[in-house]
């Protein structure tokens, strides 16, 4: 995906380990049990995708890459085409 820009290329620094790159929510319309949010999140050892649930506030793990730039980029593809595709496990 072309567009997607890593933490270094926009400001110059890595990913800080605990924080998180939003990609997008459940469209308005969906049933509220299926609402929620999918989310790039940087622990120390990797990067996670997870679909946070607005009902119950769960998360649920779709991905997990390497610590590396290249790994965020990935993520980042990862986290926008399971919203894309309305991938909630």
């Amino acid at each position: 995906m072309s567009g997607i820009r890593t933490s270094r290329q926009l400001w110059g620094r890595d990913f800080v380990v605990g924080g998180e790159w939003d990609a997008g929510s459940t469209p308005p319309h969906i049933r509220p049990e299926q609402a929620g949010r999918w989310t790039v999140r940087r622990e120390a050892e990797r990067f996670v995708v997870v679909f946070h649930s607005f009902n119950n506030g769960q998360e649920t793990l779709l991905e997990a890459f390497a610590p590396t730039e290249q790994g965020e980029m990935d993520a980042k593809a990862c986290a926008l085409v399971a919203r894309d595709n309305s991938r909630f496990s």
